[in-house]
């Protein structure tokens, strides 16, 4: 596998500021599952700002802080988040899926076109997201659009391109509100991405807002 769209240095340095929402940061954190550049890279970012902490001043802070903080340790402890993996096997990707996405709850494949799939991933910590597997057939394309926010998507098999590029398995395309762009899918297989959208898709052409109120998207 080899990668040639690595996450950007603003998305990295927003997820180790910790300012990076859930939905997006379920796409990044599968997508740093498969690409070591991006994990090295962030592991610089995280050591950096580590750094940074050590060179800012001490803050003063108010004298029972001690006292405060052993009252909520004696308190009722709260639950550790526990690691699940579902068994997404009958969704039949073919492919290994990230870690991070297999914690998540997947609904099943729905019909959206001849040749074009949809599953909902489940992040309801982070409603202003869609989160979505697309599944696109070879030599097919999503209709051409923008967005009303952000799109993260990652590719968990297959290729497609766009006006952007290429984008194989475990490349990251990042899109804003500022551009359109139509993913075409090679011939040689289907395309299975990762991806989540911010807002609404803005369709273009009257099948596609034709298509979106079903899709929700």
């Amino acid at each position: 596998m080899t990668i040639t769209h690595h996450a950007s240095d603003d998305l990295l340095v927003s997820y180790a500021a910790g300012k990076l929402s859930p939905a997006p940061a379920l796409v990044l954190q599968s997508h740093l599952a498969m690409s070591s550049d991006s994990k090295r890279r962030l592991a610089e970012f995280e050591r950096l700002g580590g750094a940074l902490l050590d060179e800012l001043p001490m803050t003063e802070v108010s004298p029972d802080l001690f006292e405060r903080m052993l009252g909520k340790l004696s308190g009722p402890a709260a639950a550790e988040p526990i690691s699940v993996r579902h068994d997404h096997g009958g969704l039949d990707m073919g492919v290994h899926i990230p870690a991070p996405l297999s914690q998540r709850k997947i609904g099943k494949w729905k019909w959206v076109a001849p040749g074009m799939r949809f599953a909902k991933v489940e992040v309801p910590e982070d409603p202003s997201y869609n989160v979505v597997l697309l599944r696109i057939g070879a030599g097919k394309a999503l209709p051409k659009h923008g967005h009303t926010g952000t799109e993260l998507t990652l590719v968990l098999k297959g290729a497609f391109s766009d006006e952007n590029g290429r984008y194989g398995r475990g490349d990251l395309e990042e899109e804003d509100d500022d551009g359109d762009h139509q993913p075409r899918v090679e011939m040689d297989g289907e395309c299975i991405c990762l991806a989540a959208i911010e807002g609404q898709m803005i369709p273009h052409g009257w099948i596609a807002r034709m298509i979106q109120p079903f899709v929700g998207i």
